[in-house]
């Protein structure tokens, strides 16, 4: 039984470019079974693969590959384009030296346009498919972590306010600094006056300051909660419970919805990281042996009047200001707790390199 080839088409077929970008992996594109050896039209012309090269051993074994246009019988092009005519319903592989001198005014540009707004909701369909099952296990996961994450932001709040804005800026900016903290020595003659005197900053201690990025150099508050809470919110309506329910949702939504689900997910599977590396970095903060680097940093560069001092005795933090204890919590039992392993998402674009 032989099998007819179809090569009309009477609508753009996208859907061939997978196909053909296979083809070109072992042989040359005119050799493509639906491509047509025909001269294209000159109008009604749209992009289906701009700029494709043939691989260099297709190259050293068959040769350059022949243009419709230009060279239908002594080959000469490797970088090519895949069009569609409107008009003749047909497929053309031709030269690139050809393509973009064939096409008539914009008629590129929105080709390209349509073809790279297709070529995201594909990659979108992609990642979303793959990872069907991944919302609802995002929303599940967040009500496991949500106590602890809610205990964070309290616990972060007490440090920040009690840390004072200036301290926590100094110690956030270990980060830039390597991590050691940094205290200021005056340098200079005695005999000289006070404006010729300088200060130069040394690194203070001989090691570096821990979890410094959860005062993010700040004392506002910055709710860990709401930033996951929001995107968590947009999961919630995700109601598939087979992947068949998944393809048929992705068959009847429009781009923007598609590429809407494809951020959420991204946006969650981040944010939940975010936050389970927040916890990570309190817990390091907190611990004696870091405490005990930031209050004798603090005395040594602000004085005993101006220092800040954090204790942790066995899960009781008590802030001090100078001698005066400003504000005693216990850390919640939840940041210490074991979750199971965050949902990973799986990224189809680089499965495949």
């Amino acid at each position: 039984m032989v099998q007819n080839v179809r090569r009309v088409f009477d609508a753009k077929p996208e859907y061939l470019k997978a196909s053909f970008l296979e083809h070109i992996r072992s042989g040359l594109p005119h050799t493509c079974s639906f491509i047509t050896h025909e001269t294209p039209p000159k109008d009604g012309i749209e992009v289906i693969l701009q700029d494709f090269m043939i691989p260099k051993d297709v190259l050293s074994r068959d040769g350059l590959a022949p243009c419709p246009i230009c060279s239908p019988v002594k080959p000469k092009y490797v970088k090519g384009h895949l069009l569609w005519s409107s008009e003749s319903k047909l497929l053309y592989a031709v030269g690139h030296c050809c393509g973009h001198g064939f096409f008539t005014s914009d008629s590129l540009a929105r080709a390209l346009t349509r073809n790279s707004r297709a070529e995201r909701r594909r990659r979108a369909e992609a990642l979303i498919e793959a990872n069907w099952t991944l919302p609802g296990e995002l929303v599940a996961y967040w009500a496991l972590l949500k106590p602890a994450v809610r205990d964070l932001d309290r616990v972060l709040k007490a440090l920040r306010v009690g840390l004072r804005h200036a301290v926590c800026k100094d110690i956030h900016r270990t980060i830039r600094d390597g991590g050691y903290l940094k205290v200021q020595q005056r340098s200079g003659d005695d005999a000289v006056t006070h404006r010729g005197l300088t200060a130069a900053e040394e690194a203070y201690g001989d090691q570096p300051v821990r979890g410094a990025s959860i005062l993010r150099g700040s004392s506002r508050g910055i709710s860990v909660e709401a930033k996951v809470s929001n995107v968590m919110a947009a999961l919630t309506h995700v109601s598939w419970q087979t992947e068949n329910d998944a393809v048929l949702w992705l068959c009847e939504r429009v781009d923007e919805d598609l590429l809407h689900l494809e951020m959420f997910i991204r946006d969650a599977v981040s944010n939940v990281s975010t936050a389970l590396d927040d916890i990570a970095a309190l817990l390091a903060f907190i611990e004696p042996e870091n405490l005990k680097l930031i209050n004798d940093w603090s005395r040594e560069a602000h004085g005993w009047q101006g220092c800040v001092s954090v204790e942790n005795e066995r899960g009781q933090v008590t802030i001090i200001r100078g001698r005066k204890r400003f504000k005693s919590f216990r850390l919640p039992p939840t940041l210490t707790q074991e979750l199971p392993t965050v949902p990973a998402l799986i990224d189809p674009t680089l499965e495949k390199t």
